[in-house]
């Protein structure tokens, strides 16, 4: 039995020979004429995922079939690319992001079951086209992946610390500089379509590019795992939800601030209550007692609890830092953020109900594995108290 805190391989679902070769590592392209032109001949047969019609493939000589395609195309966000990477198994894949820039170039990426997510391993696209029309009333949301891209890499930082792994210095510092920039450039210009299509384009590019250098940076972050409390919340409550991007990006601003209240916090009340946080999570978010029981994160054995808080204490000044780091970015992105929608921000107060914050942000590690800093906040029992 695999622990939940690895990925599912997709050739551990599907025979290997039917999986074509893979790329060493995916192109970039502008356009879908010139990924299309790169990847196949004319003639070619393509099976497209979330267009609204097959004009564009017609056009260019190419036939579109339902089974055994040349190539699959799939225009949206991680859900289309989890139905596309099925499709995919034995033919090219062409990934054209519309959202979810950063999963766009990877191998891994989220899908759910039976309520909950996880991430799985597949194979690289052959190529991924960010083209700044696809981009249209989106930019809030791909403008949040940035600041949420900016929390991961936060909590993959602790996370290796906790572990007592080597820690990966660049990747983070690219991020930082990424949403830095990108808020530079947007500031006093976010009611310029054309200028904000043209920035968060080439930035959820350059974003697409990290993760794919870095994989384990995809969703790893404790806001990633409150942002999918929040979706089963809302499912089972029949409510709306914004998108990934914007949701999660104002989940940041508070994970952020509750990760600050807690960092120079050493009282711990282990272990938490397990089978009160799997009955809560049946209770609350509509989910089988079952897949509850095995998605629950184990509790750490008081030897290795002792462990992580000694190096949570000895690593503390720079993890601290880090962290001031991620607050500032994000005073400073977050004007930039408002000010990219229509009503500057006005509707952004409704994405997250303040009330169900503490509840989402409690039994968040229980419903999406991650070591993130959240995850280790949990096992010091210091969630319980927001179970209600």
């Amino acid at each position: 039995m695999k622990s939940i805190n690895e990925t599912v391989k997709d050739d551990e679902l599907y025979p290997k020979d039917e999986k074509i070769e893979e790329p060493q590592s995916p192109q970039y392209y502008s356009t879908l004429a010139e990924a299309l032109s790169s990847t196949a001949p004319a003639g070619s047969t393509v099976k497209p995922i979330g267009f609204d019609n097959a004009e564009i493939f017609l056009r260019a000589g190419y036939r579109t079939v339902e089974r055994d395609q040349d190539v699959t195309v799939v225009r949206g966000g991680e859900t289309e690319f989890a139905a596309a990477r099925k499709e995919a198994l034995s033919s090219k894949l062409i990934v054209v992001p519309t959202h979810d820039y950063a999963a766009a170039a990877t191998s891994r990426y989220r899908a759910e079951s039976k309520a909950f997510a996880r991430m799985k391993e597949g194979a690289l696209p052959h190529a991924a086209v960010f083209d700044a029309n696809e981009l249209n009333e989106n930019a809030a949301s791909i403008f949040g992946e940035l600041i949420a891209l900016d929390m991961c890499a936060y909590d993959m930082t602790f996370a290796s610390r906790m572990r007592g792994e080597s820690v990966d210095v660049e990747t983070p510092q690219r991020v930082a500089h990424l949403l830095s920039s990108a808020t530079d450039k947007l500031r006093t210009r976010e009611k310029d379509r054309r200028h904000v299509e043209e920035v968060l384009t080439e930035a959820g590019k350059t974003a697409a590019k990290i993760v794919e250098e870095c994989p384990k940076l995809l969703h790893c972050s404790g806001a990633a795992q409150t942002y999918e409390a929040h979706r089963m919340l809302c499912r089972a409550e029949n409510r709306q939800l914004g998108m990934r991007g914007e949701t999660e990006a104002v989940i940041c601003f508070a994970v952020c601030d509750f990760y600050i209240k807690n960092i120079t916090d050493n009282s711990f009340r282990f272990p938490p209550d397990n089978a009160r946080r799997i009955d809560s999570v049946c209770e609350y978010f509509g989910a089988d007692i079952r897949c509850a029981a095995i998605y629950a994160d184990p509790i750490y054995p008081p030897i290795k609890m002792r462990l992580y808080e000694y190096r949570r204490n000895e690593f503390r000044a720079e993890i601290t830092k880090l962290l001031a780091g991620v607050k500032s970015r994000q005073a400073a992105a977050v004007q930039v953020f408002k000010r990219l929608y229509p009503d500057d921000g006005y509707g952004v107060r409704s994405l997250v109900d303040k009330t169900d914050l503490p509840l989402c942000l409690a039994l968040a590690p229980d419903v999406f594995a991650g070591d993130s800093m959240l995850s280790f906040l949990k096992q010091t029992g210091k969630l319980e108290e927001y179970i209600v």
